[in-house]
């Protein structure tokens, strides 16, 4: 998603030139001085409203050192929301965790932050907006959400809520976390081993930020015993999203090679990730029984160390016809995740690995998971 602006200096150039046309809540006086905001309490949504021009001032009462994500959503027309920490002066915008905020549109926008004192400042703005804009505007307290390693999570979050959550992993080893099996579209922000969600960890492969469904990851190596990472669905179209999260070793072969055969495919086990390969130029098999029939079931590819594209076969134990995935992210560019939800017609379902590299093989992890 694109921000506005890339200097946030000048943003807030433009919200203290002075408001010519009142908007509801507090707004900018005719000299550009904020008045006392409106107080917001965490927790409790509110449905506002700010012209052309106004800039709306808003206050919430938070514990020092806990995370929070404050939101807009619902718009009406292309207003911004900004955040501005401990400043009730409103002169200086702070820095975001994750920062979703002066997108172009209508966009829901979003601040996930770790509050500094005893009260938060924000506002919405709305130099864009074509007359007046509603919204909804939200603060909510974020909440640790334990995961185990190798161990899949199927779980869920909405457009105003998120989950951050913390795995506990060897230092000096690789893993990749990833997000797979999406209803709807939900973003992965990892910060490695900063427990203060203050940087964006810098992955050794990327997946991340994806629109719509697509399945998401990042591969990097752990300096401590904890990864920390969040879950964010503020550009989601539905109420609530579903999705599996996992972290896990990442593999490291070095010379990988086909695996299986279309007579006798590798045997997979659901909710059970499991290291697979695929030689240069070369396809590997693979299968998983024991599934309950007409029942939605999503198979995945993460963790890639190169291209390689994931083809599922439902219930055909030839792999001669492609199923129809209910949501198909197969066949993708470069080394990102794939995955395939279909609902599946017996007891067992079959997929190919191949690879899609120019001089060497691929390593991957497979996951076969209920729903969404």
């Amino acid at each position: 998603m694109e921000s506005r602006f890339s200097s946030r200096a000048f943003r807030v150039l433009i919200i203290l030139i002075p408001v010519i046309i009142a908007a509801c809540g507090s707004t900018m006086d005719d000299g550009g001085i904020p008045p006392s905001p409106v107080v917001v309490t965490v927790g409790s949504p509110v449905f506002d409203n700010v012209a052309i021009l106004g800039f709306n001032t808003y206050a919430a009462t938070v514990s020092p050192g806990a995370l929070y994500k404050i939101s807009i959503t619902n718009q009406s027309d292309d207003a911004d929301l900004l955040f501005f920490g401990t400043d009730s002066t409103f002169a200086t915008l702070a820095q975001c965790s994750i920062d979703n905020t002066s997108l172009s549109g209508k966009l829901s926008e979003d601040c996930v932050m770790v509050a500094s004192g005893n009260t938060l400042y924000f506002g919405v703005d709305g130099t864009y907006v074509s007359g007046a804009a509603s919204y909804t505007l939200d603060i909510e307290q974020l909440t640790m959400t334990s995961m185990s390693l190798s161990t899949p999570f199927l779980g869920s979050t909405t457009q105003r809520g998120t989950i951050v959550s913390a795995v506990t992993v060897s230092p000096g080893v690789t893993y990749t976390t990833s997000i797979t099996g999406l209803s709807d579209d939900a973003n992965l922000y990892m910060f490695g081993n900063d427990n203060t969600f203050s940087t964006l960890a810098n992955c050794a492969i990327t997946n991340a930020h994806f629109s719509g469904t697509a399945p998401e990851d990042c591969t990097l190596v752990s300096s401590s015993g904890i990864l920390y990472f969040i879950i964010d669905g503020i550009f989601s179209s539905a109420a609530t999203v579903q999705f599996t999260a996992l972290t896990v070793p990442t593999p490291i072969v070095p010379n990988p090679s086909n695996e299986g055969t279309i007579g006798s495919p590798v045997s997979l086990s659901v909710n059970t990730p499991k290291p697979g390969q695929v030689a240069w130029g070369g396809t590997s098999f693979y299968m998983v029984s024991g599934l309950s029939a007409s029942t939605h079931y999503t198979v995945s590819i993460t963790g890639l160390t190169g291209n390689a594209n994931l083809k599922v076969f439902g219930s055909d134990n030839t792999f001669t016809t492609p199923a129809s995935c209910l949501v198909d992210n197969t066949s993708l560019p470069l080394p990102a995740p794939e995955d395939c939800t279909l609902i599946t017609s017996g007891n067992a379902l079959y997929f190919s690995v191949a690879a899609d590299t120019t001089s060497a093989g691929v390593a991957f992890i497979n996951l076969i998971e209920p729903g969404p």
